[in-house]
């Protein structure tokens, strides 16, 4: 089996911009991917590079020819993001050529991890946070939320009692996360965290300072109760090693962004060998339920869409009594309907590169 081209095409979700790629090889297989819109020139360009002629059963060896092609320019921002993609849909080729879903490919045994609600949008009125979070718990057994904090601590701390309340109703002890997205100063976060926790008991507090502040996680990680949580925002493991090499952070967020299936893995293990913990982010169709089989101390997986909506893809990963489980079709779940797709993609937007 070899990579014979690359097919993208861009479609609108909601406010936002996605790219779906199709890995084609001369077989019927095709590997699936959705990422940013951004890298859509950088997929044809490695694929061309890298790619065209190859086995994509070799994945891991192909990942670090990706890399090692763009070592000297860049291998972060734009450059990581479209290795990113094209990993996922080599992985997802490997997988479908096993005949198996990814998670065994990956060598997991138990399909199902732990999940928290996320992606409320902050600009809701109480009334419908409420209704949002209640009916997760009711009808897909959530045990956790994460609520989007920082500006006004007045209105977060209202609004933290309502999503406690609304869990409540299914699980007397639902875990509350919080997310300040990078708002605050390390001093800001300690102040601000210190006064939820008299009222509340957080799990962890998601991104309290900026990306890159290791030492300023530190001084929150040290001054809170709640366990402080970042990572979504940084591209490889070298952006992660001074938060390692310090001890910044209690847990570890990791995606597919960070390096594909292959740099999740390895940011996972490094984690593991300081004893941390992770938590993997939201993902297209829940795909990241089949990394959460094989990754050492995996906590939870944040979930946005319990059933994934706009129709161009299904996924087989189910989202039950507090589970993402993640099912048995080979590869890593996702189905493109290419009907959908045809309607919802950008006028003009459908391009392959390949001979």
């Amino acid at each position: 089996m070899k990579v014979t081209a690359i097919e993208t095409s861009l479609i609108r979700c909601g406010r936002d911009l996605h790219c779906v790629a199709e890995l084609r090889t001369d077989s019927e297989l095709v590997g699936v991917a959705v990422g940013r819109e951004d890298v859509r020139a950088l997929l044809g360009q490695i694929t061309d590079a890298v790619l065209l002629g190859e086995d994509p059963r070799a994945v891991t060896g192909l990942w670090q020819r990706m890399f090692d092609a763009r070592r000297k320019s860049d291998h972060g921002g734009l450059v990581n993001a479209a290795i990113s993609m094209l990993d996922v849909a080599l992985w997802d080729l490997k997988a479908k050529a096993n005949a198996e879903p990814l998670w065994k490919t990956l060598g997991g045994s138990r399909p199902r991890i732990n999940v928290h609600a996320s992606g409320f949008d902050p600009s809701g009125s109480d009334d419908s946070l409420f209704d949002w979070y209640r009916s997760l718990a009711k009808r897909f057994g959530f045990r956790g939320g994460k609520l989007k904090v920082g500006f006004d601590q007045e209105a977060d701390l209202r609004r933290l009692g309502l999503m406690q309340q609304a869990l409540a109703e299914c699980n007397p002890e639902a875990e509350l996360m919080i997310d300040a997205d990078e708002c605050w100063s390390p001093k800001e976060a300690i102040r601000k965290v210190r006064e939820m926790e008299e009222r509340f008991d957080l799990t962890w507090v998601e991104e309290p300072a900026r990306r890159w502040d290791f030492l300023g996680h530190k001084r929150v990680s040290n001054g809170i109760r709640s366990a402080v949580c970042a990572g979504e925002s940084l591209d490889t493991l070298g952006d992660f090693l001074p938060h390692f090499h310090e001890r910044s952070l209690d847990i570890v967020q990791v995606g597919t962004w960070h390096g594909g299936i292959t740099g999740a893995l390895q940011l996972a293990d490094a984690a593991f060998g300081f004893e941390l913990p992770v938590m993997l982010c939201a993902s297209p169709g829940n795909m990241h339920a089949h990394l959460g089989a094989a990754m050492p101390y995996c906590m939870s997986m944040e979930v946005v869409d319990p059933v994934p909506v706009g129709g161009v893809f299904a996924t087989d990963v189910r989202i039950e009594e507090g589970w993402a489980v993640a099912g048995d079709r080979p590869g890593n779940g996702l189905v493109i309907d290419h009907e959908a797709l045809a309607k919802a993609a950008i006028a003009g937007s459908p391009a392959s590169r390949g001979p």
